[in-house]
């Protein structure tokens, strides 16, 4: 693979170091633009083959706006952000190079691309797709190709819905008052990993979370949705409906079909291991 320079506007924060670092290992050349370096952002999207704007969600669409005039017809723009839908619509109207929606479906904390996701949506040009693809499955990354518009509809589920569900739950175990040490000695795995998940969340940035829940449009679609079948649930629940509950689950394990299986054989597997790290 040829030799190509890179520049990463707002190549200090967790993401742009780890883009960084994945293309200085396969032999690039890399140079980062922030508020805490000297080169700016027009500079770099006017000096680099490749130009990633690796920015906070509410500034994305500013900081495109910016630099996408200034980036070679023949280079590429990316961003990394979890929404697509505007960022690849800004990028278009501002620039004449190629484009291409990127979304690392991972946190800055992998070592590597493999196994894991990286959504990539090509929008102009036919020349970098293969290249970012080449060297993201170089690594054992798992690459989708996607519409903007659909990537933001299923993250709407993926990301929208859990997030939602996770921090919600986190809500309720403080109005409950809950003492989610004493409630671990009554659990089982199950319940200690699903703490493992919300505890994680909320010991990240909130900031990023609101703007992921926010900044997608069709996530207040989805979870309105999520809502009604909440709403389902809890009526069956205070009428004392068992035939209801029973039907009610039953089409959401119909729905699930194949998947089931797989789903409990893999969070046995999970499972082993929280007991085995426990021992």
């Amino acid at each position: 693979m040829a030799q190509y320079r890179v520049g990463i506007i707002g190549g200090t924060g967790q993401m742009g170091k780890w883009f960084k670092r994945f293309f200085e290992r396969h032999g690039h050349i890399v140079e980062i633009s922030s508020r805490k370096t000297h080169l700016s952002p027009v500079d770099c999207a006017k000096n680099n083959d490749i130009v990633i704007v690796s920015v906070p969600i509410q500034v994305t669409i500013d900081v495109i706006k910016q630099v996408a005039p200034h980036v070679k017809k023949e280079s590429l723009l990316m961003d990394l952000t979890s929404i697509k839908e505007a960022p690849v619509k800004t990028m278009l109207e501002h620039s004449r190079s190629e484009v291409i929606g990127c979304h690392p479906v991972f946190g800055p904390s992998v070592a590597s691309l493999k196994n894991q996701a990286i959504v990539l949506c090509p929008a102009r040009g036919k020349k970098w797709l293969p290249i970012i693809q080449k060297l993201c499955e170089s690594e054992e990354g798992k690459v989708k190709i996607s519409t903007p518009e659909r990537h933001d509809e299923i993250m709407a589920i993926i990301q929208g819905i859990t997030h939602f569900n996770n921090i919600s739950l986190g809500y309720a175990i403080k109005i409950l008052n809950a003492d989610i040490k004493e409630s671990l000695e009554y659990a089982s795995p199950i319940y200690k990993l699903k703490m493992d998940m919300v505890g994680r969340i909320l010991n990240q940035d909130a900031g990023m979370y609101a703007d992921i829940e926010i900044m997608n449009p069709k996530t207040k679609e989805v979870v309105r949705k999520y809502f009604e079948a909440i709403k389902k649930l809890l009526h069956i629940l205070e009428t004392n409906d068992r035939e209801g509950f029973v039907k009610y689950f039953k089409e959401a394990s119909d729905y699930f079909g194949p998947f089931k299986r797989e789903a409990e054989e893999y969070s046995n597997y999970t499972i082993e291991k929280l007991v085995e790290k426990k021992k």
